[in-house]
């Protein structure tokens, strides 16, 4: 509807401007207007001058022209003279006679015929030089073949002389059957006599009864006391448990929930009250250094308290395999109460594959867990898994940054969700009062009650 009334408009406006122009060019002038009907003469070189508004109507046509009025003009002189026209006719142009001596061309054989000659090679480039073939060796430069022996000489006897076997004689069958003992009942005793007596008796006889034959040789030692107590030895020590078990706390799951263990890293905060620690709501695992000069008595006082201990462990990554042995028995040896072995926060245990298949061979010989850092696929750890070892690694390190306490607290619900999707989880934090105040509430919080919080003996066994 709007495009119909702006068209509308458009074409109005042009009519009536059509329409004014030819009503202004047909409409008779203003009466105000008096048309020109003479002309104005210059008042220069004119005689008479014509009054306004009126017409000359005489006629000059035929008026003489007076001759003195009219401008002299001078002779133009010699030198500027226009040069004459040059008035003779150009040169006639040569033209060449048509040559009469052209040959007629010959008819080709056939009476025009096309002639079909045979192929001929493209001969190459004349520039371009073809490559002559090289030139076969006499010798290879480089012997293939390892060197043989040198043929022997052969003789009428062969190429390879047999020693010729001495005559036998009466004596030396004598001789042969008297080194033989009548009373040997050996087989090669039996083969002697065979030989001796060809027609006499045959290898096919019945060798009677076994026994009186082949006499049984009974031992008559009797086992010594210092082989019983070796052999009890070595029974107990097949018998006795692994750290892993040995050293673990209970744990119950009876709902089969999913198990969340947390490990705390002694810092040797002193403002942390182990008796308050000992009654938390739920069991909690430290770790400590093998490096601290405490570590002894830091580990039995926390062992006392009902917590799992863990040996933490640095191995530099250039050590080799005997190194990393030794030194593990060496660490091991400080802490007989641990659980198991955490990788340290310094060099740790993946440094190198050497250092980290070497501690997976260690670890399962004594029977040891082993807690280690994320390490790109965890390899090292899964190797471990592979070798038998109870393993794990670290799901997070929730206080290493200084977190404060509602991001710790949202990290272990993090972990918790985690749990659920898993066979369980390992988080690590720091025991200092502000991570133990920060574990206190979330304790409290609904989260928690969703997974087994347990030691990390049951989550090493659990998660592998």
């Amino acid at each position: 509807m709007l495009r119909g009334i702006l068209s509308g408009i458009f074409w109005g406006g042009i009519v009536v401007v059509v329409v004014v122009s030819v009503a202004s060019l047909l409409a008779p002038l203003p009466a105000t207007v008096t048309p020109q009907t003479s002309a104005v003469e210059g008042t220069e070189g004119s005689q008479a001058s014509v009054a306004d508004g009126a017409l000359d109507g005489t006629s000059r046509t035929d008026d003489t022209v007076d001759e003195l009025a009219q401008p002299e003009v001078a002779e133009p002189s010699a030198s500027e003279a226009p040069p004459l026209a040059d008035t003779d006719s150009a040169p006639r142009p040569e033209t060449s006679t048509p040559e009469n001596d052209l040959t007629t061309p010959q008819n080709p054989d056939g009476g025009g015929a096309v002639v079909v000659e045979s192929d001929s090679p493209v001969l190459p480039n004349p520039q371009t030089e073809t490559p002559d073939a090289p030139a076969a060796e006499d010798e290879p430069s480089i012997s293939v073949n390892p060197p043989q022996p040198e043929v022997p000489d052969v003789t009428e006897e062969g190429a390879f002389p047999t020693p010729e076997p001495e005559p036998a004689t009466e004596d030396m069958a004598e001789e042969k059957m008297a080194k033989v003992d009548p009373e040997d009942l050996t087989p090669d005793a039996e083969a002697g006599e065979s030989q001796a007596d060809e027609g006499e008796e045959s290898l096919l006889k019945p060798a009677g009864e076994l026994e009186e034959k082949f006499p049984q040789h009974k031992s008559d030692r009797i086992p010594s006391v210092g082989d019983e107590e070796s052999a009890e030895q070595s029974a107990t020590e097949t018998a006795l448990p692994r750290p892993v078990v040995a050293n673990a706390e209970q744990m119950d799951n009876p709902d089969g929930k999913p198990v969340m263990a947390i490990v705390l890293v002694d810092v040797g905060d002193e403002n942390v009250d182990l008796n308050a620690l000992a009654s938390f709501p739920y069991p909690l695992s430290i770790a400590v250094s093998t490096l601290d000069p405490n570590v002894k008595e830091k580990a039995a006082e926390y062992r006392s308290k009902g917590f799992e201990v863990l040996a933490m462990i640095d191995v530099p990554a250039a050590a080799s395999a005997s190194d990393v042995e030794v030194a593990l028995d060496a660490h091991l040896s400080v802490v007989p109460e641990a659980v198991g072995v955490m990788e340290g926060l310094g060099d740790g245990l993946q440094g190198s594959k050497v250092v980290s298949d070497q501690v997976a061979s260690v670890l399962a010989a004594t029977g040891h867990g082993l807690v280690m850092f994320p390490n790109g696929l965890n390899t090292a750890q899964k190797l471990a898994a592979k070798e038998g070892v109870p393993s794990a690694t670290v799901f997070r390190d929730f206080d290493s940054k200084g977190q404060s306490a509602v991001v710790m607290r949202r990290f272990l619900d993090q972990a918790a969700f985690k749990a659920g999707q898993a066979e369980g989880v390992v988080m690590v934090g720091r025991l200092r009062e502000e991570t133990v105040s920060a574990l206190l509430l979330w304790g409290l919080q609904d989260r928690a009650g969703t997974v087994a919080l347990a030691p990390v003996s049951a989550a090493l066994q659990t998660i592998n």
